[in-house]
Formats: C-alpha cells, structure tokens, sequence
C-alpha cells in the first residue's frame, strides 16, 4: 500500500475545488447587470419607405429619455454609424441641440432630433440597392472649459434600413396617347 503525503492531497484538493469554484464566481460576476441609464433611446422611425437614394433624404428621428435633471447648458448629442452588413462603416451622422425641446411624455423628459442621410457613402456615391445596418447613440453633453464633455451616453439602438435603387422611384414614362 503506498501512502501518498498529505501535502500532495491537500494541492490535489485545492486544485479540484478551483475547478469547482472558478466558473460558479465566473458565473455570479457575468450575472450582475450594470443599472439601466438614465438616458435612452426610446424609438427610432426612418422616411420615406421605401427610400431610394438620389430623391429626398432619409429621415432618421429619434426619441431619447432624459434624465429627471438636467442642466440649462447642456447639450443632446444623437449620432449614428451606417454600416454595411460587412460591418464596414459607410457613413456617420451627428447632430448636437441645446434641451429646449423638452416634453414631458409619461412623467419622463424626453427630446425628439432628426439625422438626415442623403443614401451616399464614405466616397459620396449612392449606395446600392440592399439592406445597411445602423447604430445609433446619444449623449448628454456638459459644457466644461469651453468644450463639450460627454456626461451620459445611452445603450446602442440598432436596426436595419432597406435602401431601393434610384430607379425604383423614377416617374413612369407618360403615354402620349398615340
């Protein structure tokens, strides 16, 4: 019978209970949730439908949750990155306005801003016909030292845009009735 020395069981122990314990702490820490945001983006609409590069712009309006208080000189700052499905960005858009289009819907502050994408990439051609992905992202922004610094930024919103081609749009031919 071998006698196998108590220091070699109590590493071998050790080393089993790591094995046991290490993905249970693992576990609990990728459980714990960061609190929600103060400031989010609540919906997101995109015009005209279907949109067709070459025409009108699209329209992309988007409705953002405020905190409870806010600063008078502070800045909303909507920004969204249009990727194709590649994830290869072709174009971001940014607006920044002063909060004075507040309204309070459902006891919450809330703050409408529209992007405008004129369907061009990176290089400023039309895009083809296809589906873009979008990201978009707000910020509040706090005015310090003559910069504006970024106080809050909201969770991503993501979707999809379906982009037709220029011709889909065009008028049909007028029959001259001969």
């Amino acid at each position: 019978m071998q006698i196998i020395p108590s220091r070699l069981i109590f590493i071998s122990l050790l080393t089993l209970l790591a094995f046991v314990l290490a993905p249970a702490a693992l576990d609990a820490k990728r459980k714990k949730r960061t609190p929600p945001s103060p400031l989010k983006i609540v919906d997101i609409t995109t015009s005209p439908v279907p949109f067709a590069p070459g025409h009108e712009p699209m329209v992309i309006t988007v409705t953002v949750e405020l905190p409870e208080k806010l600063d008078q000189f502070d800045l909303l700052e909507v920004s969204s990155l249009i990727s194709v499905p590649t994830r290869r960005s072709i174009r971001f858009l940014v607006k920044r306005q002063a909060l004075d289009t507040v309204v309070i819907k459902n006891g919450k502050p809330r703050m409408t801003t529209t992007l405008l994408w004129d369907g061009k990439d990176q290089t400023r051609k039309h895009v083809p016909q296809g589906t873009y992905s979008y990201e978009a992202r707000a910020k509040l922004m706090a005015h310090e030292e003559g910069f504006a610094k970024a106080k809050i930024v909201s969770p991503f919103a993501r979707g999809t845009i379906d982009v037709s081609s220029p011709q889909a749009l065009s008028p049909a031919p007028r029959d001259s009735g001969t």
